[in-house]
């Protein structure tokens, strides 16, 4: 599977005390649909959150894998890609 069909929307809050909201698009499919979204207090929170919820989902590998990469590629911390 492509893993360059993902991609991530962002939707970051001007309000110092608001959440941070990504939601990850799956572009394989005809329309594109969000697969999940995460929230939290920055960009990594957000991330995390959204790796809990494909989990949680059991969602692809590829895009749990999808979306720990950017992130460890944001923060430099790793996610684990396997489901647990």
């Amino acid at each position: 599977m492509n893993r360059q069909r993902f991609s991530l929307e962002w939707d970051r809050p001007s309000l110092p005390t608001a959440l941070t909201h990504v939601s990850l698009f799956d572009g394989g499919r005809d329309p594109q649909h969000v697969v999940a979204s995460g929230h939290g207090a920055g960009d990594a929170n957000a991330l995390s959150d959204l790796v809990t919820t494909l989990r949680a989902r059991h969602e692809s590998d590829d895009a749990i894998a999808f979306v720990a990469d950017t992130c460890a590629a944001m923060t430099s911390k790793v996610l684990a890609h396997a489901r647990g």
